[in-house]
């Protein structure tokens, strides 16, 4: 009841936020890593509860797509707090990024209810190794594609450290590693914490 109720809640929240956001952006707002993760925790959240109303038991593939809009949203949460934050506050106003439009419910409410939902709560199928190079492929996937587009002078960013025209060469490589690294990481962390804190029928 608990992962229901907490899903539930993740859904109206990013219904609200997604809302927020495609008003704010227009169809530009699927550049962002942070919408398009939180539109995974939005399905994801709604297929959970479809079938947990419904008396059944998730699927492997559900459970795959919960871990890996769970891992995709942390990454959101962390690269705010420790990339975009110190970079915004040597430029503008920071708070913007935790609490202005959108960002509440992207940046910090959704990410922060999905992780203690699926570490503690929800009902899953163990996760191997292949769920978690799903859930990191989703970021690589992006990764290549924003660089691709940036080269191609199609989109601009819409991050700091995708802007391979307006630093060195090295610098895009280094952040290339420290984001996929990071990504990797925390599929791993994930993995490793709901084995040990979720013990819902695995």
């Amino acid at each position: 009841m608990t992962a229901i109720i907490l899903n539930s809640l993740i859904v109206v929240l990013e219904l609200i936020s997604c809302y927020l956001a495609f008003e704010h952006s227009g169809i530009r707002a699927l550049v962002f890593y942070t919408v398009l993760s939180n539109i995974m925790g939005l399905i994801s959240s709604a297929l959970y509860v479809g079938y947990a109303v419904g008396g059944g038991k998730p699927p492997l593939w559900v459970s795959t797509f919960r871990y890996t809009a769970t891992v995709c949203l942390t990454v959101t949460f962390l690269v705010v707090m420790l990339v975009l934050l110190p970079m915004e506050a040597k430029h503008g106003d920071p708070a913007r990024l935790l609490y202005k439009g959108a960002n509440l419910g992207h940046h910090i409410i959704c990410p922060i209810l999905a992780i203690v939902s699926l570490l503690f709560f929800d009902k899953l199928h163990a996760l191997g190794r292949k769920e978690l190079l799903i859930a990191f492929s989703f970021t690589v996937a992006y990764a290549t594609a924003l660089i691709i587009l940036n080269l191609l002078k199609k989109v601009h960013g819409p991050y700091p450290f995708l802007y391979v025209y307006e630093q060195p060469f090295f610098m895009s490589v280094m952040w290339l590693v420290v984001i996929l690294g990071s990504a990797f990481g925390t599929a791993a962390l994930v993995r490793l914490l709901v084995s040990v804190l979720n013990k819902n029928w695995k």
